[in-house]
C-alpha cells in the first residue's frame, strides 16, 4: 500500500496489509483493514488524514452489467435481455466481482447484448419475480408464447413490492445520494424502531429531506442489504415520488 500524507505531500510511505477484520460496520457497510509501514523520525502521528492507494490484481476486461438490471430474488439472479419490438428474454446468470456501479456477469450474458436497467424496481418479491419471468416465455428461447390458449392470457403485470415507514431525518448525504434516518417500527418486514441509512432513487428526493424533520418514505429492497427510498414526503402529506423506471429504456 502507498500512504500520502496531506502535512508531506513530497514523501510516499510504503507498508503492507497485515489483516482484513472481519467485521462490517452496518451504518458505512465497511470493512477495517490494517496497513503495516515504518515510521522513519516519528513523521506519522495520530489523527493525521492520509490517502492510502492499493493495488489489486487486474483480470483484464469482463462483461459488465448496471446495478439496478439484476433481478435478485435471494434464490436467483435474472437479467432481462431486449430484443426489440417488444421482446424480452429472462436469463439466469452468475455474477462477479461489483463496483460501485456496476456487477460482472461471469455466465448468461454476452458483450454487446441489451439489457433492461432499473428492473428491480418493478420487480422485487419472489412472487412477482416468478409472475413477471414467466409472462415471458421460455427463458431459453426469449420469444412471444407457443400459439394456443395460453398465448390469448395477458401476462402478469409485475407489481412493486414496496414499504413504508416513518419517522426523522438525521442526515443528509447529497454526494453519496444517502440518507440517514431514525425511523419508526416497519410493520412488513417485521423491524423495529432503528436508525439506518437509505439511498435514494433519484437525487431530487433529497430535496425533500432535512436533518430534524419528520416524514413519510415509501421504499424497496433494491438489491440485498441496500434499501432505497422511492418517495418522501413531510408526515401528513402527500409523498414526492421519483420519476418511475421505465424498464424498456437503457441498455
Amino acid at each position: 500500500a502507498k500512504v500520502r500524507i496531506n502535512a508531506y505531500p513530497d514523501k510516499v510511505f510504503e507498508g503492507r496489509v497485515t489483516y482484513v477484520y472481519p467485521t462490517l460496520n452496518p451504518e458505512t457497510r465497511t470493512v477495517p483493514v490494517r496497513v503495516e509501514l515504518a515510521n522513519p523520525g516519528q513523521l506519522l502521528k495520530p489523527a493525521m488524514f492520509a490517502q492510502v492507494e492499493v493495488p489489486v490484481g487486474g483480470k483484464g476486461q469482463v462483461v459488465t452489467v448496471p446495478n439496478s438490471a439484476v433481478i435478485d430474488s435471494g434464490t436467483r439472479q435474472i437479467v432481462l435481455i431486449a430484443h426489440g419490438e417488444g421482446r424480452f428474454e429472462p436469463r439466469d446468470v452468475k455474477l462477479g466481482g461489483r463496483s460501485e456501479n456496476h456487477i460482472e456477469v461471469m455466465d448468461g450474458v454476452k458483450a454487446g447484448e441489451k439489457v433492461v436497467v432499473a428492473a428491480n424496481f418493478l420487480i422485487d418479491a419472489e412472487s412477482n419475480l416468478k409472475a413477471a419471468v414467466g409472462g415471458f416465455g421460455h427463458s431459453g428461447h426469449g420469444g412471444a408464447p407457443k400459439p394456443g390458449k395460453d398465448s390469448e392470457k395477458p401476462a402478469p403485470a409485475p407489481q412493486a413490492a414496496g414499504h413504508r415507514a416513518e419517522g426523522t431525518v438525521d442526515s443528509v448525504d447529497a454526494k453519496d445520494g444517502t440518507v440517514s434516518l431514525n425511523h419508526g417500527p416497519v410493520a412488513s418486514l417485521k423491524w423495529p424502531a432503528m436508525t439506518m441509512e437509505f439511498k435514494v432513487t433519484n437525487p431530487s428526493l433529497l430535496q425533500a429531506l432535512k436533518p430534524g424533520l419528520k416524514v413519510e418514505v415509501e421504499f424497496v429492497e433494491r438489491q440485498p442489504g441496500e434499501w432505497v427510498i422511492t418517495s418522501a414526503a413531510p408526515a401528513g402529506k402527500a409523498a414526492t415520488s421519483a420519476p418511475a423506471a421505465n424498464p424498456h429504456a437503457g441498455h
